[in-house]
């Protein structure tokens, strides 16, 4: 691959998490009933805009699948870019696993449709842990790459921060939603938690890739 191409397909790992996040919050946002604070990511691909939703799992996660691609052939050296550049894609894999198997109905959302539990929704746990699993990995995978490199110190603290970060946001996403479902706190805000743990892992990616642009 030519330096060029690298170079504009390695700005996929800035467009495609800034766009699933800024879609799914103005999504959000704007959605007649939805609380952003309580619903997931995940559940904005049902309802009368799951379109959206959908398409904004489907397109992210195979564009960050290019970016792993591109990545691997941008870090050449190292088990830590190898397992990074795979953790990136299971990344990507996840997301896609998430639109083509929606969520379950539950919290209330879509408004008036009873909590139910399906083969699509099992499936879609698989897909969204690979996402929150896979963000949490690369970052330490990365981590053990920087650690060769002594210009890439701070980086490696960064990115230990950020998989503490995406680890302890998802599990407090989880918490609050057992409690939400066992109605000891209901509408509690997973929801928040969920994005905050995918947004620390979103931002990690954009500003690796413009590290990287700017070593070019």
């Amino acid at each position: 691959m030519s330096t060029v191409w690298n170079k504009r397909l390695l700005k996929l790992g800035i467009i495609a998490p800034i766009s699933l996040n800024v879609v799914a919050t103005v999504d959000a946002l704007t959605r007649p009933e939805f609380n952003p604070v309580r619903h997931w990511i995940s559940h904005q691909s049902l309802g009368e805009r799951g379109w959206l939703g959908t398409w904004n799992l489907l397109l992210s996660g195979t564009l960050i699948i290019v970016f792993a691609i591109v990545l691997r052939l941008t870090i050449h050296s190292g088990k830590g870019a190898v397992w990074g550049s795979i953790f990136m894609g299971t990344f990507g894999l996840g997301l896609l696993i998430a639109a083509l198997f929606p969520i379950d109905p539950g919290l209330d959302w879509p408004p008036g449709i009873p909590a139910s539990r399906s083969v699509s929704g099992q499936i879609h746990d698989i897909g969204g842990t690979m996402v929150f699993g896979s963000l949490i990995a690369v970052c330490l995978a990365m981590s053990s790459k920087f650690k060769e490199s002594p210009d890439w110190k701070r980086w490696r603290i960064y990115s230990i921060l950020s998989a503490v970060a995406v680890f302890a946001s998802f599990v407090l996403c989880s918490v609050f939603v057992a409690l939400d479902f066992s109605n000891v706190m209901p509408s509690a805000p997973s929801g928040l938690f969920e994005r905050i743990s995918m947004a620390a892992g979103c931002l990690w990616i954009v500003l690796l890739t413009l590290r990287l642009l700017d070593n070019k």
